[in-house]
């Protein structure tokens, strides 16, 4: 396995971030191009999947992606940089904390 000096590191870093951005530029092109109805469309569709996913079938971050949304691997690093591994994070340590409340709740 090839070592990455520090340099090389940055530099890759760097080009990821930039890369990022642009792609985060253009999705908000986008949605700024939408009417506000196509917007609340595109909203409660990812809504609707978000739900689907993550609350009724309980499935992990890739089956979210892949399985609910139709995506392939391409998806992955684009839906975290957009904060849904975050969400998806939330959720999921939500729904675990109300599952388990009875194990914490311990009467003296």
């Amino acid at each position: 396995m090839k070592n990455f000096d520090s340099d090389s590191l940055k530099a890759a870093q760097s080009a990821f971030k930039e890369a990022m951005d642009a792609l985060e530029a253009d999705q908000e092109e986008y949605w700024n191009s939408l009417s506000k109805e196509d917007q609340l469309n595109a909203f409660c569709a990812v809504a609707r999947r978000i739900y689907k996913g993550d609350i009724i079938d309980r499935g992990s971050y890739r089956y979210v992606l892949y399985q609910v949304f139709g995506f392939g691997p391409e998806a992955y690093a684009a839906a975290q940089v957009a904060g849904y591994l975050s969400i998806h994070n939330a959720i999921f340590d939500a729904i675990e904390a109300e599952e388990n409340k009875d194990l914490y709740n311990v009467d003296a």
